[in-house]
Formats: C-alpha cells, structure tokens, sequence
C-alpha cells in the first residue's frame, strides 16, 4: 500500500460516513471545542496521538457528561454532535501533527498557522477539496495536494524524499475542520 494511500484511510477515521452527513448552517468552531476540553483530556488525546498518530482518532470517547459540557459552552444541539466529533478530532490532528513536528523536527509551534494562512486561496481550496474527497474515501485531488505538502515540506526545511506525514495530517486536518465549521459536508 503506498504511503498516501495509507495515510488517506488512516485520516478516514476522521468520519468515515460524513459524507452521508447534513450540511449545518453553523457548525461548532474548532476553538471552541479545544478550549472546553479539559486540560487532562487534552493532554490524554495528545499523548495518545504522539503514541499511535492517526490511529489514536479510533480511540477518541466522549461520555454524556462531556459532550453536554462542549454543546452547551459551544452552543451546538444535539443534531450537530456527527460534525462536532468531527471538528475535534480535525483539530486534535492539527494540534499532534504540529506537536510532532515540533518534536521531530524543531518546527515552531504555530508554524503550520502561518503557512496555512500563507497558502493561496488556490491551494487551500485544492487541500479542501482533498480533504473532503477522503472523507467520502475517495481519492480526488491527492496529487495536486501532495505537490502541496511536497512544496510546503521543502518551505519548512524538511526532507521531501517523502510525503512528510505531519505536514500532510496537519493540512488535511486543518481543510476539514475549516470545511465542517462552515457546515460544508
């Protein structure tokens, strides 16, 4: 299996039926979700994600207690809880991605912000629509978002004799989440 190809069904595990999912109106915002987390749990799902990557989004659990915490302080209903697990498990990507990169490779924290915001309007649009393609498991656009993570990898000083994983998790991650908080399925 190629290293893409199993990088897409790894991020599958972000919704593997969302694209079955309503568009909502106004979805949760990701930053909201986080910060009502409480710190212990944020510290479990990143410690999770440093050990299993991709894969700890499988183990993700959110009780009755806590998902009542996050629709009340995010303001989302019942209905919305699909595209809210959604949205956090988008941003707990994006918070391990850049952790690892920190880690592994001395990219500052808040690097990825920057370059994510620093992408055309071209680009994000083509990672969006990657993104969701994944999320229906399909497989549109992934050259032209690999030539963008290839592109975004050598711009951070990274090896690019192959895909790097967190830059690929990280620009994923942040095209869905930013796709869902729109409501766009």
């Amino acid at each position: 299996m190629t290293h893409l190809r199993r990088l897409v069904l790894l991020l599958t595990a972000l919704g593997l039926a969302s694209f079955a999912a309503p568009a909502l109106a106004a979805a949760p915002k990701g930053d909201c979700l986080w910060k009502t987390l409480p710190q212990t749990r944020k510290t479990e799902l990143l410690d999770s994600y440093r050990a299993k990557g991709l894969e700890s989004l499988q183990e993700i659990q959110v009780d009755d207690a806590l998902t009542l915490k996050l629709r009340q302080a995010c303001n989302f209903s019942a209905d919305e809880d699909y595209a809210a697990g959604e949205i956090l498990g988008a941003i707990l990507v994006e918070r391990g991605a850049e952790l690892m990169l920190s880690e592994r490779n001395q990219i500052a924290m808040g690097a990825m912000d920057r370059v994510w915001r620093g992408l055309a309007p071209a680009d994000r649009d083509a990672m969006t629509a990657f993104g969701l393609a994944v999320m229906a498991n399909k497989n549109d656009g992934a050259e032209a978002a690999a030539a963008i993570i290839v592109r975004v990898s050598a711009d951070l000083g990274l090896p690019t004799t192959q895909m790097n994983t967190d830059v690929f998790a990280y620009l994923i991650a942040r095209a869905i989440r930013e796709a869902r908080e729109k409501g766009i399925t």
